[in-house]
């Protein structure tokens, strides 16, 4: 059971990460750039669809039915 559980947590771990990317996208928009500037916005467009990518990848993980072994 310890294991099913760690599998799982990995799983996840692992649909998550396009999010840290996403958030290091605007951070980098935030501290680097100015409003005003075409690079803010390619970078905060950039970031909410990496982090909607996690978002989606992980529904999805959680909604598909587990198939036995």
């Amino acid at each position: 059971m310890a294991h099913a559980i760690s599998n799982i947590r990995r799983d996840i771990a692992l649909r998550c990460a396009p999010a840290v990317a996403g958030i290091v996208c605007i951070v980098v928009a935030a501290r680097m750039t100015s409003p005003s500037e075409s690079t803010f916005a390619l970078l905060v467009i950039e970031g909410l669809a990496l982090i909607g990518l996690a978002v989606f990848l992980v529904r999805r993980y959680l909604k598909t039915p587990e198939t036995p072994e």
